[in-house]
């Protein structure tokens, strides 16, 4: 009788006599291990930041952006246009939409996005990235992000911006030469007052730039900062009557709320008045201002472009607890698109969900079939093992071990086979993964394009699933076992006469 404290013993020494046949079953049930341990402990961890990361805070929870339809015309030359098959006419969004909207029970506002660049703002200089435009808004959605009314009372000379948090709560340390958390917070910024540039060409100069090695922000030398002037000034010079166009106007802004991501929001009415001011400047600097055209019309699909009163897209601002995919619905029927931040959300999961899928079975099927050849080579080894071992059964047989015992030997060999292999597997798949995570962290902080979303992006997208591990090598036990099970069962039918008289 084989005591239990042998069996590990034993199976170990018939390892060893095989050495060559075993590692290389041990190996290559490791390969297939490394395949699906990486995949797995990337995928997670990729998805996590993707889904983190997807940038949709810059859209209010209770705000519907509505875009016109496709326009059919937008990629055909204007002779071409009307000779293609009409398939649904092109709506523009008007004063009359937005009415009917603002009718709706639930919706608060409904109007055009007016966006007023370039500006810039005096209090952002020293940061990596500053203020470049402004988002004109309805009242009752700047009014959401107000941290007290007096301040909008009581400034009347000046105009109200609501701020990003993550130009807020940011800062540069020209000291250690890093971006930081403001010690102060969003305290230090409310009702701070600030002067504003208005048709600041030079707002969108890039002013800072990241060490990829040090891993933090530095200001750009005078020298670099010029030379970017210089270039966009001459770029100007081709169109615009310079001295017209470099003319700006001042004006005095106060911080009286802050809202999500790092856009700045300014009263709608404001920002109309900054815009209609930007574009008589650009007009009257304009060397060859366009010819005005009369309005052609392309068939049943409608025109090409929207006329005075149309627009392309609109902002419609939901009542707090009202059903904003109900409104949603509503506005499709119309015939105009729409998006709001949980589709945004739910959109791109499911887009970067299928994508990770996909990625995920390929790795997966190519994994599986490595572990099956390993199966094949385990029960070949297994088998070789009961051939080579004959005498030995036959010797085991007549000192009274059973059947049982003697499968359960040879089983207990092609399961530490696969053990091995699916541990040795990990651990290699795991440094695997550690080290393309190193990697694709360094090409993504290197990728980016506004400072602040370094501060996203994780130090490690490795991730450890202990229940996929502990699943995983249960399944390689089981697999081995019965891969080894025939060979097993072959071993404990030996007739041990047969093999002692054999030998």
């Amino acid at each position: 009788m084989i005591r239990r404290r042998d069996y590990l013993l034993l199976t170990t020494q018939k390892l060893a006599l095989r050495k060559k046949r075993a590692v290389f079953a041990i190996i290559s049930v490791a390969l297939g291990v490394i395949v699906v341990v990486t995949a797995n402990s990337l995928l997670e961890g990729v998805r996590d930041v993707a889904v983190k990361t997807i940038w949709t805070e810059e859209i209010d929870p209770d705000l519907i952006r509505v875009y016109a339809g496709e326009n059919p015309y937008e990629l055909l030359p204007p002779e071409e246009g009307p000779k293609q098959k009409a398939k649904k006419r092109i709506e523009y969004l008007s004063e009359a939409v937005f009415d009917e909207i603002r009718g709706w029970p639930g919706v608060e506002a409904a109007d055009r996005p007016v966006v007023v660049q370039p500006v810039s703002v005096n209090g952002f200089d020293k940061r990596p990235r500053g203020v470049s435009e402004f988002q004109g808004v309805p009242e009752p959605m700047l009014l959401r992000y107000i941290a007290d009314r007096a301040l909008v009372t009581a400034n009347s000379n000046a105009i109200p911006l609501v701020v990003g948090e993550r130009n807020v709560r940011l800062r540069f340390d020209e000291e250690r030469g890093k971006l930081e958390s403001d010690p102060g917070g969003e305290k230090a910024w409310l009702g701070r007052e600030v002067m504003i540039l208005l048709g600041d060409n030079y707002a969108r100069i890039t002013r800072f730039q990241y060490d990829y090695n040090k891993r933090e922000f530095k200001p750009l030398s005078e020298d670099e900062v010029v030379s970017q002037h210089d270039t966009m000034e001459r770029n100007f010079r081709v169109q615009y009557d310079t001295v017209v166009f470099n003319t700006t106007l001042t004006l005095k802004g106060r911080i009286v709320g802050f809202c999500p991501g790092n856009k700045v929001l300014i009263p709608l009415e404001t920002a109309e008045l900054c815009e209609k001011w930007i574009n008589q400047r650009n007009r009257l600097a304009s060397r060859n201002p366009a010819r005005e055209t009369s309005e052609v019309i392309y068939g049943e699909r409608g025109r090409r472009t929207p006329k005075t009163g149309e627009y392309t897209e609109g902002a419609v601002l939901v009542k707090k607890g009202a059903n904003i995919e109900a409104i949603a619905k509503r506005i499709e029927e119309m015939g105009f698109s729409v998006v709001t931040r949980a589709r945004m959300f739910e959109d791109q999961a499911r887009a970067f969900d299928s994508s990770m899928r996909i990625v995920k079975k390929v790795a997966f099927a190519f994994g599986g079939l490595i572990l099956g050849l390993a199966c094949g080579l385990v029960w070949s080894t297994t088998s070789k093992t009961v051939s080579d071992s004959r005498t030995d059964i036959g010797l085991f047989r007549a000192l009274g071990a059973t059947k049982r015992e003697i499968r359960r030997l040879f089983l207990g060999e092609a399961m530490l086979q696969g053990v091995l292999g699916t541990v040795v597997g990990m651990v290699l798949g795991w440094g695997l993964a550690l080290a393309i995570s190193h990697w694709v962290i360094g090409f993504a902080r290197r990728s980016i394009y506004e400072p602040e979303e370094a501060l996203l992006i994780p130090n490690s997208i490795f991730s450890m699933n202990l229940r996929f591990c502990l699943l995983l090598i249960g399944g390689a036990a089981l697999v081995s076992l019965l891969a080894g099970l025939l060979p097993a069962n072959r071993a404990a039918n030996v007739d041990p006469v047969k093999a002692l008289k054999r030998e």
